[in-house]
């Protein structure tokens, strides 16, 4: 039986659970105030690492529709993100 993703908002509120608000857990890795919600939307790699990092999970606990078996992303930047946050062009890869 597949696993799903969570919930954007049970995401959320994880982290608020914490006492860290999406802000300030993006603004503590040097990423724009946004970039925690991209994630929560989009594949993002880097910052969903944050994320689980910060849950105490592995990114493919939380998103195991955007990981292989082995752990790694689905997706790969063709550019890095950069720390302002904006989003670069990604590619599948197929495997």
């Amino acid at each position: 039986m597949a696993k799903s993703d969570w919930h954007a908002e049970d995401i959320k509120a994880a982290i608020r659970k914490t006492g860290v608000t999406l802000t300030a857990l993006a603004l503590q890795h040097g990423w724009s105030e946004s970039a925690v919600r991209h994630a929560l939307r989009r594949a993002w790699p880097e910052v969903e690492a944050v994320i689980a990092r910060h849950l105490g999970r592995q990114p493919q606990d939380i998103w195991p529709s955007r990981y292989r078996a082995d752990g790694l992303p689905l997706t790969q930047s063709t550019t890095r993100h950069n720390k302002t946050g904006r989003l670069h062009s990604h590619r599948q890869i197929n495997m």
